[in-house]
């Protein structure tokens, strides 16, 4: 007998539709009978009523069977979502290349800081009272006095980010716009939370901490990883929102013909958005603050890079958080499915085209994974099917070639 269990995931999914079916039936009969009920009730004489005082509403007991079976839906539709994961090997590969983009960007992101470093544009060093400043290249801090005395000021702050236009950067130099952009932080903030960071260990090695030092490092940090986290949420947000339109648009394709799943799966894939967001950009951020403690210890180069790297992997861990909460947050959603499914309907024409993409892009995956498990299971005769395709073509492309020439030969015989 086999080890192996063979699962159908189409076939937990036809389930799951199943049960909403059955769900959206079960809210329909004990919201008509609760009003039934309250009709015979108020119609009734009133040396009647107490005949009804042991009678139960069938609200309450149909919204608790309810709950029961759209928990049991959101369980065996996420099942089949993890079975259809597992098997798609095209899926699989793109997850690794995704992480293996992510840590090549990681690792760029960091070469680049430690060579704006390296080449002296900002530079960290110790006063006589032990504590860090900087400093920028002078052809840095004469380009920023150009800038910040032109017309052309708002301009070039803008282009290094948007988000320099905010209140907050108003008086802040040029040059320390140009340390962000690169290093993400301010070098202001980077020095404050280096020296905190630092004060913090000493007191910890030394036993000698104190609330006043901690209140600090907790004040610095929060300012400091407040810079990462306008950039996190943006970034993880637009991705999140990229990710929710393709999935609503699938949605659209499988389940247009399907009013209820359809509500239900486009209230998920908000609700999922919403909680990837929220729990990845806060690992980034936390991950930002936590790398950059720890990086200070070999100065304020180290909080910098060290922020980047706690990013990175406080984004990994909030994406793994994610998914702890995932069905909270589904679950949540659904409560809203009518409003969400009301506002999507106001562009449903696009959603339904571009749901027609997806699924063609679907089936060509699909393609593409039943080739590869077949040449896994069998590569020789694999090989063998390429090789009387290739045939097959030559014989063809030759048949072709040669009835041109007769066709040619026989309409230009007359020369």
């Amino acid at each position: 007998m086999g080890n192996k269990i063979s699962v159908d995931p189409d076939r937990l999914e036809d389930l799951a539709n199943e049960l909403v079916s059955k769900l959206s039936k079960v809210e329909e009969e004990y919201k008509d009978l609760h009003l039934e009920l309250y009709n015979l009730i108020s119609s009734a004489p009133a040396e009647y009523s107490h005949c009804f005082y042991q009678v139960g509403d069938p609200w309450g007991t149909g919204n608790q069977l309810a709950d029961l079976l759209s928990e049991m839906e959101i369980d065996l539709r996420m099942t089949a979502n993890k079975f259809s994961d597992a098997d798609n090997l095209v899926g699989q590969l793109y997850k690794l290349h995704e992480k293996y983009g992510a840590l090549t960007a990681m690792g760029a992101l960091a070469s680049k800081q430690l060579a704006f470093y390296g080449l002296g544009f900002t530079q960290f060093m110790k006063n006589s009272d032990d504590v860090y400043m900087y400093r920028h290249m002078n052809a840095l801090n004469k380009l920023s006095d150009v800038v910040d005395n032109s017309k052309f000021r708002n301009v070039a702050r803008a282009y290094l980010s948007p988000t320099n236009l905010l209140k907050k950067y108003r008086d802040v130099p040029f040059s320390d716009l140009v340390h962000k952009k690169v290093a993400k932080y301010l070098p202001g903030d980077v020095v404050k939370y280096t020296d905190s960071s630092k004060a913090l260990f000493e007191g910890i090695k030394h036993r000698t901490l104190d609330s006043t030092t901690f209140k600090s490092f907790v004040k610095t940090g929060a300012k400091f990883a407040k810079t990462n986290a306008v950039s996190a949420v943006l970034v993880t947000g637009v991705m999140e929102t990229s990710g929710m339109g393709l999935k609503i648009s699938e949605n659209y394709a499988k389940y247009g013909n399907n009013p209820e799943v359809l509500k239900r799966e486009n209230a998920k894939a908000v609700g999922n958005a919403v909680n990837n967001t929220v729990a990845i950009s806060g690992g980034s951020i936390a991950g930002a603050f936590v790398g950059g403690a720890l990086g200070s210890l070999v100065g304020p180069v180290g909080t910098v890079v060290g922020a980047a790297a706690g990013s990175f992997v406080g984004g990994l861990v909030g994406e793994q958080a994610a998914k702890l909460t995932a069905g909270i947050a589904e679950k949540a959603a659904i409560a809203l499915k009518e409003p969400i499914h009301a506002g999507l309907e106001t562009i449903k024409g696009g959603l339904e085209k571009a749901g027609e993409v997806v699924e063609g892009i679907n089936k060509g995956v699909d393609f593409v994974n039943d080739q590869i498990k077949d040449t896994i299971a069998d590569p020789i005769g694999k090989v063998k099917d390429i090789g009387k395709g290739i045939s097959k073509a030559k014989e063809t492309a030759s048949s072709l070639v040669d009835g041109a020439k007769d066709f040619l030969d026989d309409k230009l015989s007359f020369f």
